[in-house]
């Protein structure tokens, strides 16, 4: 991409996402009505999400060698995780019906976080690995984002069981913890943990899994998946 588009699609990010945050303002103080809001604020984020993919198009064009990101390693065997496991898909059609429109930490409102995560939450059963970039460039934002390390881990366990390989299920379990440990309200993290425990390991752990579902269920998952959780209760 020529150099000088590039520098117009930034200047016109930056102009959407302060137009969003100005209209935010607005709606705040009465300004705009919430009918109002959700149209233009859906037409800005909408805007602002292509431009952004067209940005990221155009840098990955320039004769640049970047340093590999780490999740980069996971786009071949990622790619085919949404095909077979019919849990995880439904885990991942779960994660995306639970959290559009949500901040889950409180930060940037309507901001290059809130467009990156709605980009992920549409990539998860479709494209896992664009969703893994996309989660850890909000991390990258935002560092204790919620949303992003939970769903991170998620991926990262389920890209684990696709290869067959333990060590990156726990690792996965671990960014899960760790992101559950952001708020002791939020039903997901708790949620994965136990189906990637029971599920995803070679020899399942049985006892995490039992302890993790109810945690889950304690924290009102979305009624759809109270079930397939129980299951790992009862099994």
């Amino acid at each position: 991409m020529d150099p000088d588009r590039l520098a117009e699609l930034e200047e016109e990010r930056r102009f959407l996402l302060g137009s969003i945050r100005d209209l935010e303002k607005e709606h705040d103080a009465g300004d705009v009505d919430d009918a109002d809001f959700t149209a233009l604020r859906d037409g800005y984020v909408a805007r602002a999400a292509g431009v952004m993919r067209e940005i990221e198009d155009g840098r990955s064009s320039l004769p640049t060698t970047p340093t590999r990101p780490w999740w980069r390693k996971l786009v071949v065997p990622v790619a085919t995780l949404a095909i077979g496991l019919g849990l995880g898909l439904a885990v991942s059609q779960f994660a995306g019906q639970r959290l559009p429109g949500q901040t889950l930490t409180g930060g940037q409102p309507l901001d290059e976080v809130t467009t990156l995560l709605a980009e992920a939450r549409a990539s998860l059963a479709a494209d896992p690995a664009t969703a893994i970039a996309k989660y850890q460039k909000v991390i990258d934002l935002e560092a204790d984002n919620l949303e992003a390390r939970t769903y991170l881990g998620w991926l990262v366990a389920l890209n684990g069981q696709q290869v067959k390989d333990d060590e990156q299920v726990r690792q996965g379990i671990a960014l899960l913890k760790e992101a559950a440990k952001l708020d002791d309200t939020y039903a997901d993290p708790h949620c994965f943990i136990a189906v990637a425990s029971k599920r995803f390991l070679s020899a399942p752990d049985d006892a995490t899994a039992k302890v993790e579902a109810q945690a889950c269920l304690d924290r009102n998952p979305p009624a759809n998946m109270r079930p397939m959780i129980q299951g790992l209760i009862d099994g």
